[in-house]
């Protein structure tokens, strides 16, 4: 029972020391240049603007990583001094969600509306198929195609 018990001490002084020993790998420059806007106006994300104010911000990213700095502690230092909008997409939380659900409730109304109008244009088809209307007027469609009837006629009695 002994063994046992300093068999678990030790397995869990070797985690602990495997925990402080062993970093998770930091973020790469590129890793946050791709969740970054370029302040300069241009309107490109960080990774891609070759303008001069994108080369200071990648100097900063690069101290920033040089001294250790998660990528969550450089990207809350960029929202800090130029607001949410440096960011490359909105955050997902609060009225930015928006953002992210509006494009699934817009495509799930529109196939509503396509439906409700398919079924519409079938209900006519089966309407317009059943004949006169029991009202004992004919509908303009079905006067212009006698129209069109007898003047196809006068054509061929002419020729």
């Amino acid at each position: 029972m002994k063994t046992f018990k300093y068999t678990v001490v030790i397995l869990m002084a070797a985690v602990l020391f495997l925990s402080f020993a062993v970093q998770l790998p930091a973020a790469t420059s590129s890793e946050i240049e791709q969740e970054l806007m370029c302040d300069c106006g241009c309107n490109d994300m960080l990774v891609n603007c070759t303008c001069e104010r994108s080369e200071q911000m990648r100097g900063i990213i690069d101290g920033m990583i040089d001294e250790g700095k998660s990528k969550e502690e450089i990207l809350a230092l960029f929202v800090s001094q130029f607001g949410e909008s440096i960011l490359s997409s909105p955050p997902r939380r609060g009225f930015n969600l928006v953002a992210y659900g509006a494009p699934f409730v817009g495509l799930l109304v529109g196939v509503g509306i396509a439906f409700v109008f398919v079924r519409r244009w079938r209900g006519r088809d089966s309407d317009d198929e059943s004949g006169p209307h029991d009202d004992g007027y004919s509908s303009p469609g079905d006067e212009m195609d006698s129209r069109i009837d007898d003047e196809l006629r006068k054509m061929e009695d002419d020729i």
